[in-house]
């Protein structure tokens, strides 16, 4: 229904969540009014309109503590977020992760015939053993526990009870979700990336960018990282398989060129046994990923992640793909799956530099296999593209505002741009 107004709500500034901006933007070019709530933890309130949306960011402290983060100024930022809100007047609230469904769950309740969508871009519940490792042990730790279980039950009542459809990345998360809320099977709309061309002049911006020559292989690790999902060694693992590479450069690419925490990261690759061999960038906008990307060879992803966040889809998947990057990856069963399907990638150990560098190693000096590899991105690229997946999004908001009770069975329905078992 054309010019309804959409509000979509994020606990992050929303500068650089490719899913969030690709949604709304998308949203926005079928005619909806679309409005994104985020949160601003390093400055005022502030407006921004970009691909015919408009981004409101509410400003929120940054917590120093877990334990201040949850019990004091985590339900002022959903407070403040749900106020502004409901300003908007929105038809359709959208909440993106869990962390979201608070805020917009209290702004549709207060708006007569707003319908709530929960997007879970991971798994979004996590068992009482995997609450005990993201909380390691301490007195101190036992409040901020006790409160983040609390507030997984207010949003795991919220997704049960409260929502009108639920949206995932991918169809393992559907069926956990699906079994763990006992909820119809959500729609599965996966992060992928258009099929946007990249220029053959552009692709020479990663090399100048680290001044090494054009033809030096270059491999690639990019996006947001966490180091209480357990990113840190992976990544420094990566880092260190550089030293043990026949040729080429290591290249890390996100907010671990920037944020605080990742410092160690950053002086590892300035040492001197890795100066001119290994380096780390800063995130670059949205629309200068894939050509960043196209300028590498390879694209690694070294996440060491436990249980459930082990059936994630990293965005970086995808982007590698869709500019022919063979994928050099860990023990996560959708990227494995898709990996051998269109056999575009090999495994490794993220815990060992060595089994890293023996992956990296064994495509950069077979040409034939590394051929084969990129043939096999490329094509998989032709099926995990976002053209494909933003009409399942917008099937899903026609179905809410025309025929609320047409909910299709999704019990037994796989995404068809899909080969995950």
């Amino acid at each position: 229904m054309s010019g309804e107004r959409v509000c979509m709500l994020v606990r992050n500034d929303c500068r650089t969540d490719y899913r969030v901006l690709k949604e709304a933007g998308s949203v926005a070019r079928a005619g909806y009014q679309v409005t994104v709530v985020a949160a601003n933890t390093y400055g005022p309130l502030e407006r921004e309109t970009r691909d015919g949306f408009e981004i409101i960011r509410v400003p929120v402290e940054r917590a120093r503590t877990r334990a201040e983060r949850y019990v004091n100024l985590f339900p002022r930022a959903m407070w403040r977020m749900a106020q502004v809100a409901q300003q908007v007047g929105a038809a359709v609230y959208h909440a993106h992760d869990g962390d979201a469904t608070v805020p917009a769950w209290l702004a549709a309740r207060r708006v007569p015939g707003a319908k709530l969508i929960y997007d879970a871009h991971e798994v979004g519940f996590l068992s009482f053993s995997e609450m005990w490792h993201y909380y390691p042990f301490s007195w101190m730790t036992i409040p901020a526990m006790i409160s983040g279980w609390s507030w997984q039950s207010l949003f795991e009542w919220i997704i049960r009870h409260k929502t009108d459809a639920v949206i995932t990345v991918n169809d393992v998360l559907a069926d956990l979700q699906a079994a763990h809320y006992s909820i119809p099977r959500p729609t599965v709309v996966m992060n992928c990336p258009p099929l946007t061309p990249v220029m053959d002049e552009r692709r020479d911006a990663l090399a100048a960018r680290i001044g090494v020559p054009p033809e030096t292989p270059i491999v690639m690790c990019s996006g947001m990282f966490a180091l209480d999902r357990g990113d840190g060694p992976g990544l420094e693992n990566l880092l260190r398989s550089a030293a043990l590479l026949h040729r080429g450069v290591v290249v890390l690419m996100g907010n671990v060129g920037t944020l605080p925490q990742f410092e160690p990261l950053r002086a590892l690759a300035a040492a001197p046994e890795l100066a001119g061999r290994a380096f780390v960038l800063p995130a670059v906008p949205p629309a200068e990923v894939a050509a960043y990307l196209a300028g590498a060879n390879i694209g690694v992803i070294p996440l060491q992640l436990r249980g459930l966040f082990r059936y994630a889809s990293p965005n970086k998947l995808f982007e590698y793909m869709a500019v022919g990057l063979p994928v050099v990856y860990g023990d996560m069963p959708p990227v494995q799956a898709i990996c051998e399907q269109y056999g575009c990638g090999l495994p490794c150990d993220p815990g060992s530099p060595a089994s890293i560098a023996a992956a990296l190693n064994r495509l950069l000096d077979d040409p034939g296999l590394y051929r084969s590899q990129r043939a096999g991105a490329l094509a998989a690229a032709q099926v995990y593209n976002w053209e494909a997946q933003e009409q399942v999004l917008l099937d899903v908001y026609r179905r809410l505002l025309t025929d609320p009770s047409a909910q299709p069975d999704q019990s037994a329905t796989r995404n068809p741009r899909s080969a995950i078992p």
